[in-house]
Parts: C-alpha cells; sequence; structure tokens
C-alpha cells in the first residue's frame, strides 16, 4: 500500500458523509457492539463505531475513493452492508489484544474507568504495606502490575470483562481482581 490515510481524517470525513451505505454500517456496527461485552452505552457505541470504521479504512485503503470503490461492490441491499459491517465488526473485536503498552496508556490515559479504579485500589493495598514508597510511586507501581498482569492472562478485552462481570462489576468485585492481581506479584500467589 503507497499511502497511508490518517484515522482522524477519515473520521472527519466518516461524519461528513451524506452516504446511507456508511451511516448503515456505523449503525451496524453500532448495534453489534451493543449486544457485546463492549457495551457503552448508544453514544460510545455510535463513537466506537465510527473509531473502528476510520481505523478499517486507515489500514485497509490507501485514499477513501479506494474504499468508496470497494463498498460499491458488495451487493446492493441490506444484506451486502450488514456483511460488510459485521466484517469490520469482527476486526473491532480481533484488534482488542490486551499488550502491556496497551493496558499501560488506558490506565495512565484514563481511558478505561474499570482498569483506573483497579490501579487505584492496587495502589492503595500498596500505600498501606511495607512497600509503600509514597502516592506516585505506589500508582507507577500498581500501573506496571496491572498492565503485566491483565496482559499476561487475558488475550483480549472481551476474555478480560467476562472474567470482570464473573467477578461482578461493582466494587466488591474490582477489589477482588484488585487483591488477585497485588498478591500475584507481592506474594507470588494467583
Amino acid at each position: 500500500m503507497t499511502g497511508k490515510l490518517d484515522v482522524e481524517k477519515v473520521k472527519a470525513e466518516i461524519l461528513c458523509a451524506k452516504d446511507a451505505t456508511l451511516k448503515s454500517i456505523i449503525d451496524i456496527v453500532a448495534y453489534k457492539i451493543s449486544m457485546s461485552l463492549h457495551d457503552q452505552g448508544p453514544e460510545k457505541n455510535i463513537l466506537a463505531a465510527e473509531e473502528t470504521l476510520g481505523a478499517y479504512i486507515a489500514a485497509n485503503f490507501s485514499c477513501m475513493d479506494e474504499f468508496y470503490k470497494s463498498v460499491s461492490k458488495i451487493d446492493k441491499g441490506i444484506k451486502g452492508i450488514q456483511d460488510f459491517a459485521y466484517g469490520i465488526y469482527e476486526s473491532y473485536s480481533e484488534k482488542d489484544h490486551l499488550s502491556f503498552n496497551s493496558v499501560k496508556e488506558s490506565i495512565s490515559g484514563n481511558k478505561d474507568f474499570i482498569l483506573k479504579t483497579i490501579t487505584d485500589i492496587v495502589a492503595y493495598k500498596i500505600s498501606q504495606s511495607p512497600n509503600d514508597k509514597g502516592p506516585e510511586m505506589n500508582f507507577i507501581t500498581a500501573e506496571t502490575f496491572v498492565a503485566e498482569y491483565i496482559s499476561k492472562f487475558f488475550r483480549s478485552k472481551m476474555e478480560f470483562e467476562k472474567k470482570l462481570a464473573k467477578l461482578g462489576r461493582d466494587m466488591k468485585g474490582l477489589r477482588i481482581f484488585s487483591d488477585t492481581v497485588y498478591d500475584y506479584f507481592v506474594s507470588g500467589k494467583e
């Protein structure tokens, strides 16, 4: 591929487009997100769908015209659009791999409230231990523990969210998970 599209520029074009096909693709991807563990409510699902479509276009096409040409080749009607949108949703689900850096960025960038809360709980546990090194160092240590643990034991965000769902997405469940992370690194037990 000769050129690389910028995701933000693609998203801007998607938002400006009056193309019913693009809007349908976004709606279908948002619907699929809403039916998954990734559901964050209608507005955030639409934003995630737009982000996903933008990333998909930027990764697979050198220009928007190339994308539009590809879309024009899909079967006319809702079935073709639906199949195309499902493919984009699948790429959304698959790109969900949790690397150390992606988890750490989610925590430090306040992109994921649940990860941030788990990190805060682990940092608090560190502050109550003989390993206390002050609030800033405790948080950095906790952030490292959480990112390493999650990237080591979970292949995707969906897998991680299933684990949290089993424990309960309330504070009790988050504390249980935080205790597991803390114990794994401090006591060497899981």
